[in-house]
C-alpha cells in the first residue's frame, strides 16, 4: 500500500512541475487593479487546468495500452494450444477458449453456463471434487489428471492445472488449463498392458530378469532371479562378483569370459551353467542377454535367466537311455557275433576236424597197401590243414578262455602265432575277478590289435601288457612295425577293426589312445573301468 501511495504522489509532483513549466512560457495580462490574492488563485486554477489536461492525455494513453494488451491477451486466450476455462465457485463454465471447445467437441456458446462436471467421466467425479476443494482451500496452483466425455462419446485424457482468483469476500473465479494427454495416456496404457503381459509370461515361464550396468558392473536382479541364485533381494549388494562366485567353479571362468566378450563385441550373450546356492541346492540355469543403449542411463546388458534343471535332468535321462539302448544293441550284436563264431568253431572242430582225422587214418592204411612217393607229401599237407583248422577254431572261440581265463588265452594265442618271423612277448599283472564277458572282450581287443600289427604294420615283435589296479584295467599293445601318421591330433584312425574295438570299449566307457609315427611302430593304450 505504501508503494502505491508513493507512486501516486510522485506522479502528481511530476505533473505539477510540467504544468508550471508550460505556464511560465505563456504571458497573461492581469489588470493592476486586481489583488495579489486573485493573481495567486488564478495562477493555481491555470495549473489545475493544465494538470487535468495532462492527466486526461495520460489516461487516454493508458486506456489505449490497456485495450492493446486486452486484444493481445484475448488472442493468446483464444488461440492457445491448451484449453482455458474460467469457472465460478460452483464449477460452472464462465469462459472458455477455442481450443477448449474443440477439446470437448462442443460449440463455445453451448459450453458457457454448463457445469464442467457434466462432461467428466463418471469414475473421475469424486477425484475432480477433491481437486476443486483443494483449489478453494489452498489458494495455490493445483494439478490433476482426469477423464472427460467428448460429444462423440470418446474419452479425453487431460492434465488439469488450476488456480483460484478471489474477487471479493465470498466470490472467486477458478482459472483452469486443460492439456490433452490422450495419446500419451493411451501409449502409457499400452505400455502397461505390454508390461503386464510380459510379467505374466515371465511368471508363467518362471523367467527372471537381470541387468548389468556397463561400465560400473552394478547388477540388478529381480526376485525370481534372486531365488535362482539362492539369495534374498534385500541382502543382495548389487555386485557382479557376488553372483559370479555363486556359479559352479567349473563353469565360472567360461561364463565370465563369454559375457565380457559379448559386451566388448556387442554380441548377444547365451550361456548354460550350474549355480551352487548358499543353502547347498544346485540349479542348472540358462541365461541370455543383449547390449542396450539407454542414453542417459548409459549402456546396459539386459537379459533373462531361467531354471532348466528339470530340462537338464530329462536330457541326461534321455542320454542315459540312449546309451543304455546303444549298450544293449552293441552287447546283443557282439553276443550274436560270438555265438556265430562259436557255431562255426564247433562246426570246424566237430565236422571238418574229424573228417580230416579220418582221412589221415585212411592214408595210413593206404601206406601199408602201396608205397606211393606222394604219401609223405599228402600227410604233411593234411597235418598242416588240421593245424590251420584248429587255429581258426581257436581264433573263433578259444575254449581255453572259458576254462582258464583271459591270461591263459592270450598266452596260448601268443604261442600259436610266434615263430621265426614274429616274437610275441606277454606281461601280466593281477587280473583277478574278471567276469567272462569282460575277459572275452579283452581277448578280442588284443586279438584285433595283434592282427593289425602283423597285417598292416608288418611287425616282427609285439609286446602285450595287461594288469588291473583297483577297479581299472590297463591294456597296452606295442609293436615295432612300420607305424603310420595319425589323421589329426586327438583323433583315432577309422577301420572295421578299430570300430569293433570302440564298440566293445563303449560297453564299459573305456578309452583308447593311439601313438604312432612312420618308422617308429605303434602303441595302443586302453583303459577300462570294471
Amino acid at each position: 500500500m505504501y508503494r502505491k501511495d508513493f507512486w501516486k504522489k510522485d506522479t502528481l509532483e511530476k505533473l505539477r512541475k510540467k504544468a508550471e513549466g508550460l505556464l511560465s512560457e505563456k504571458t497573461y495580462q492581469i489588470e493592476h487593479s486586481e489583488s495579489l490574492e486573485m493573481q495567486t488563485l488564478f495562477h493555481e486554477l491555470q495549473i489545475y487546468q493544465l494538470e487535468l489536461e495532462m492527466q486526461n492525455e495520460e489516461l487516454s494513453s493508458i486506456a489505449l495500452e490497456l485495450e492493446t494488451q486486452k486484444d493481445r491477451f484475448s488472442d493468446l486466450f483464444e488461440l492457445a494450444p491448451v484449453g482455458y476455462l474460467v469457472l465460478d465457485s460452483r464449477a460452472v463454465i464462465e469462459e472458455v477458449n477455442v481450443t477448449g471447445s474443440k477439446q470437448f467437441g462442443v460449440r463455445k456458446a453451448a459450453l458457457l453456463g454448463k457445469p464442467l462436471t457434466s462432461y467428466l467421466h463418471a469414475d473421475d467425479l469424486q477425484q475432480f471434487y477433491f481437486f476443486f476443494r483443494r483449489l478453494q482451500s489452498s489458494g495455490s496452483e493445483q494439478e490433476e489428471q482426469v477423464r472427460f466425455k467428448k460429444a462423440n462419446n470418446e474419452t479425453l485424457y487431460a492434465q488439469v492445472n488450476g488456480k483460484v482468483i478471489t474477487k471479493g469476500k465470498f466470490a472467486f473465479s477458478c482459472y483452469l488449463t486443460i492439456t490433452d494427454i490422450t495419446e500419451k495416456k493411451k501409449a502409457q496404457l499400452e505400455h502397461e498392458k505390454a508390461k503386464r503381459r510380459l510379467e505374466v509370461a515371465l511368471d508363467a515361464s518362471q523367467t527372471g530378469i537381470w541387468e548389468l550396468a556397463v561400465p560400473g558392473g552394478q547388477v540388478y536382479v529381480d526376485e525370481l532371479s534372486c531365488s535362482l541364485f539362492g539369495i534374498k533381494p534385500q541382502e543382495f549388494d548389487g555386485s557382479y562378483n557376488t553372483l559370479l562366485n555363486l556359479i559352479d567353479k567349473d563353469d565360472r571362468a567360461n561364463v565370465d569370459a563369454t559375457l565380457r566378450s559379448s559386451m566388448v563385441n556387442g554380441k548377444d550373450f547365451t550361456a548354460e551353467f550350474f549355480v551352487n546356492q548358499p543353502s547347498g541346492i544346485r540349479k542348472y540355469v540358462a541365461a541370455r542377454g543383449q547390449m542396450i543403449d539407454l542414453q542417459e542411463l548409459g549402456s546396459r546388458f539386459i537379459g533373462t535367466i531361467i531354471d532348466i534343471s528339470d530340462k537338464k535332468q530329462i536330457e541326461q535321462e534321455t542320454q542315459q537311455l540312449k546309451e543304455n539302448q546303444q549298450y544293449m544293441i552293441t552287447a546283443a550284436s557282439l553276443l550274436a557275433e560270438e555265438n556265430e563264431r562259436k557255431r562255426i568253431s564247433d562246426t570246424l572242430h566237430d565236422s571238418v576236424g574229424q573228417m580230416l582225422y579220418a582221412i589221415k587214418l585212411n592214408l595210413q592204411q593206404l601206406k601199408q597197401m602201396s608205397s606211393s612217393p606222394y604219401y609223405e607229401q599228402a600227410v604233411k599237407m593234411l597235418d598242416q590243414t588240421v593245424k590251420d583248422v584248429r587255429n581258426i577254431s581257436f581264433q573263433l572261440a578259444p575254449s581255453i578262455l572259458d576254462d582258464f581265463g583271459v591270461v591263459a588265452a592270450i598266452e596260448d594265442m601268443a604261442k600259436r602265432l610266434s615263430g621265426p618271423q614274429l616274437s610275441i612277448v606277454t606281461k601280466f599283472g593281477s587280473t583277478k575277478n574278471l567276469d567272462t564277458t569282460l575277459s572275452l572282450n579283452i581277448f578280442r581287443i588284443v586279438q584285433e590289435l595283434v592282427n593289425n600289427g602283423i597285417k598292416h604294420g608288418k611287425a616282427t615283435c609285439i609286446c602285450i601288457e595287461l594288469f588291473k589296479k583297483g577297479s581299472q584295467i590297463n591294456l597296452k599293445v606295442t609293436d615295432n612295425g612300420e607305424g603310420f601318421t595319425l589323421p589329426n591330433p586327438g583323433t583315432t584312425p577309422t577301420g572295421a577293426g578299430l570300430s569293433s574295438i570302440r564298440n566293445r570299449l563303449n560297453l564299459y566307457k573305456g578309452t583308447m589312445e593311439i601313438h604312432s609315427a612312420p618308422g617308429t611302430g605303434t602303441t595302443v593304450a586302453i583303459t577300462i573301468k570294471q
